[in-house]
Protein backbone atom coordinates (compact mmCIF):
# COMPACT_ATOMS: atom_id res chain seq x y z
CA UNK A 1 0.00 0.00 0.00
CA UNK A 2 2.35 1.98 0.92
CA UNK A 3 4.61 1.63 -2.54
CA UNK A 4 1.06 2.31 -4.47
CA UNK A 5 0.77 5.56 -2.46
CA UNK A 6 4.26 6.53 -3.09
CA UNK A 7 3.87 5.82 -6.71
CA UNK A 8 0.76 8.19 -7.26
CA UNK A 9 2.65 10.96 -5.08
CA UNK A 10 5.60 10.41 -7.67
CA UNK A 11 2.69 10.91 -10.35
CA UNK A 12 1.18 13.79 -9.27
CA UNK A 13 4.40 15.58 -8.41
CA UNK A 14 5.53 15.50 -12.16
CA UNK A 15 2.26 16.63 -13.46
CA UNK A 16 2.84 19.46 -11.01
CA UNK A 17 6.50 20.33 -12.04
CA UNK A 18 5.50 19.90 -15.36
CA UNK A 19 2.58 22.44 -15.03
CA UNK A 20 5.00 24.73 -13.23
CA UNK A 21 7.51 25.02 -15.92
CA UNK A 22 5.60 25.18 -18.80
CA UNK A 23 3.79 27.80 -16.98
CA UNK A 24 7.51 29.79 -16.49
CA UNK A 25 8.20 28.85 -19.97
CA UNK A 26 5.39 30.80 -21.19
CA UNK A 27 6.09 33.54 -18.67
CA UNK A 28 9.38 33.75 -20.02
CA UNK A 29 8.28 33.68 -24.12
CA UNK A 30 6.29 37.12 -22.88
CA UNK A 31 8.20 38.94 -21.41
CA UNK A 32 10.97 38.51 -24.26
CA UNK A 33 8.65 39.27 -26.42
CA UNK A 34 7.78 42.57 -24.53
CA UNK A 35 10.80 43.35 -23.41
CA UNK A 36 13.02 46.21 -25.08
CA UNK A 37 12.47 48.82 -28.19
CA UNK A 38 9.60 47.09 -30.12
CA UNK A 39 10.17 49.65 -33.17
CA UNK A 40 14.38 48.01 -32.50
CA UNK A 41 13.07 44.61 -32.23
CA UNK A 42 11.34 44.91 -35.42
CA UNK A 43 13.92 46.39 -37.22
CA UNK A 44 16.44 43.24 -36.14
CA UNK A 45 13.56 40.27 -36.21
CA UNK A 46 13.63 38.81 -39.61
CA UNK A 47 10.71 37.08 -40.69
CA UNK A 48 11.77 33.33 -39.97
CA UNK A 49 12.55 34.35 -37.16
CA UNK A 50 9.32 35.68 -36.30
CA UNK A 51 7.56 32.64 -37.44
CA UNK A 52 9.42 30.35 -35.94
CA UNK A 53 8.77 32.69 -32.33
CA UNK A 54 4.92 31.96 -33.54
CA UNK A 55 5.40 27.98 -33.55
CA UNK A 56 7.52 27.92 -30.60
CA UNK A 57 4.69 29.83 -29.00
CA UNK A 58 2.38 27.02 -29.80
CA UNK A 59 4.03 24.50 -28.37
CA UNK A 60 4.42 26.54 -25.14
CA UNK A 61 0.47 26.83 -25.83
CA UNK A 62 -0.08 23.06 -26.16
CA UNK A 63 1.95 22.06 -23.33
CA UNK A 64 -0.07 24.53 -21.23
CA UNK A 65 -3.44 22.82 -22.51
CA UNK A 66 -2.24 19.39 -21.41
CA UNK A 67 -1.58 20.96 -18.00
CA UNK A 68 -4.87 22.20 -17.49
CA UNK A 69 -4.64 26.03 -19.41
CA UNK A 70 -6.16 26.77 -22.61
CA UNK A 71 -5.83 30.54 -22.29
CA UNK A 72 -2.51 30.75 -23.95
CA UNK A 73 -4.49 29.45 -27.35
CA UNK A 74 -5.85 32.50 -27.63
CA UNK A 75 -3.00 33.98 -28.53
CA UNK A 76 -1.63 31.67 -30.72
CA UNK A 77 -4.34 31.40 -33.33
CA UNK A 78 -6.13 33.46 -35.62
CA UNK A 79 -9.95 34.06 -34.06
CA UNK A 80 -11.53 34.31 -37.84
CA UNK A 81 -14.07 31.62 -39.15
CA UNK A 82 -12.16 30.17 -41.81
CA UNK A 83 -8.88 28.83 -39.56
CA UNK A 84 -9.35 25.01 -38.78
CA UNK A 85 -7.71 22.02 -36.89
CA UNK A 86 -7.13 18.60 -38.06
CA UNK A 87 -5.38 17.37 -34.66
CA UNK A 88 -4.94 13.82 -32.89
CA UNK A 89 -8.08 12.88 -32.41
CA UNK A 90 -8.67 12.59 -36.04
CA UNK A 91 -11.93 15.25 -36.36
CA UNK A 92 -11.85 18.10 -38.73
CA UNK A 93 -12.27 21.36 -36.75
CA UNK A 94 -13.52 24.12 -38.70
CA UNK A 95 -13.81 27.64 -37.36
CA UNK A 96 -11.93 30.04 -34.38
CA UNK A 97 -15.34 28.91 -31.91
CA UNK A 98 -15.22 25.34 -32.63
CA UNK A 99 -11.38 25.23 -32.45
CA UNK A 100 -11.29 27.11 -28.90
CA UNK A 101 -13.99 25.32 -27.85
CA UNK A 102 -11.86 21.71 -28.14
CA UNK A 103 -8.66 23.00 -26.82
CA UNK A 104 -10.45 24.31 -23.78
CA UNK A 105 -12.36 20.69 -23.79
CA UNK A 106 -8.78 19.12 -23.97
CA UNK A 107 -7.07 21.81 -21.49
CA UNK A 108 -10.15 20.28 -19.04
CA UNK A 109 -8.68 16.75 -19.41
CA UNK A 110 -5.68 17.51 -17.94
CA UNK A 111 -3.49 14.84 -19.53
CA UNK A 112 -0.30 16.02 -18.58
CA UNK A 113 3.03 15.49 -20.15
CA UNK A 114 4.98 17.77 -22.83
CA UNK A 115 4.45 17.89 -26.55
CA UNK A 116 7.66 19.44 -28.49
CA UNK A 117 8.56 20.14 -31.67
CA UNK A 118 11.76 18.05 -33.12
CA UNK A 119 13.20 18.91 -36.89
CA UNK A 120 11.62 22.19 -37.92
CA UNK A 121 11.06 23.38 -41.04
CA UNK A 122 10.26 27.00 -41.24
CA UNK A 123 9.12 28.33 -45.13
CA UNK A 124 8.18 32.13 -45.26
CA UNK A 125 6.12 33.79 -47.51
CA UNK A 126 4.74 37.88 -48.06
CA UNK A 127 2.00 36.78 -45.88
CA UNK A 128 1.67 33.14 -45.24
CA UNK A 129 3.87 30.94 -43.83
CA UNK A 130 4.21 27.32 -42.86
CA UNK A 131 6.16 24.99 -40.06
CA UNK A 132 7.13 21.29 -40.18
CA UNK A 133 8.00 19.36 -37.67
CA UNK A 134 7.64 15.75 -35.68
CA UNK A 135 5.81 16.91 -32.28
CA UNK A 136 6.86 14.53 -30.08
CA UNK A 137 5.30 13.65 -26.36
CA UNK A 138 6.57 12.22 -23.53
CA UNK A 139 4.46 11.28 -20.45
CA UNK A 140 1.25 11.98 -22.20
CA UNK A 141 -1.60 10.45 -19.55
CA UNK A 142 -4.98 9.31 -21.16
CA UNK A 143 -7.36 7.45 -18.33
CA UNK A 144 -3.71 7.04 -16.08
CA UNK A 145 -2.06 4.93 -18.45
CA UNK A 146 1.23 6.85 -20.44
CA UNK A 147 1.17 7.47 -24.03
CA UNK A 148 4.56 7.64 -26.32
CA UNK A 149 3.76 10.45 -28.99
CA UNK A 150 5.50 10.79 -32.18
CA UNK A 151 3.53 12.87 -35.18
CA UNK A 152 4.15 14.25 -38.20
CA UNK A 153 2.44 17.57 -37.98
CA UNK A 154 2.01 20.82 -40.16
CA UNK A 155 1.16 24.46 -38.94
CA UNK A 156 -0.30 27.10 -41.33
CA UNK A 157 0.34 30.90 -40.04
CA UNK A 158 -1.22 34.15 -41.79
CA UNK A 159 -0.05 37.28 -40.67
CA UNK A 160 -2.42 39.95 -39.29
CA UNK A 161 -1.66 42.94 -37.93
CA UNK A 162 2.12 42.48 -37.76
CA UNK A 163 2.01 39.26 -36.29
CA UNK A 164 2.19 35.51 -37.43
CA UNK A 165 -1.15 33.94 -36.09
CA UNK A 166 -1.87 30.00 -36.57
CA UNK A 167 -4.43 29.64 -39.11
CA UNK A 168 -4.25 25.80 -39.67
CA UNK A 169 -2.87 22.97 -37.70
CA UNK A 170 -2.44 19.27 -39.17
CA UNK A 171 -1.17 16.37 -37.39
CA UNK A 172 -1.07 12.71 -37.54
CA UNK A 173 -4.15 10.95 -35.64
CA UNK A 174 -3.66 8.97 -32.47
CA UNK A 175 -4.87 5.90 -32.30
CA UNK A 176 -5.46 6.51 -28.12
CA UNK A 177 -6.93 10.09 -28.38
CA UNK A 178 -9.34 8.70 -30.97
CA UNK A 179 -10.40 5.61 -29.02
CA UNK A 180 -10.73 8.83 -26.58
CA UNK A 181 -13.00 11.09 -28.71
CA UNK A 182 -14.95 8.05 -29.66
CA UNK A 183 -15.73 7.01 -26.33
CA UNK A 184 -16.83 10.52 -25.61
CA UNK A 185 -19.09 11.33 -28.42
Amino acid sequence: MKSSTRSIALFASSILVGSLLAGCAARMVHKLATSGDKDQTAEKTTPEQALRAANSQLYLAINLVLAGNADMIDNVWSQKPDVTDFGPTGDRIVGWKAVEAEFKKEAAMKMGGTLVCEDLTVTVGEDMGFTTCMEVGTNQVIDGKPVNLRFRSTNVFRLEKGEWKLVHHHTDPSPALQAKSATKG
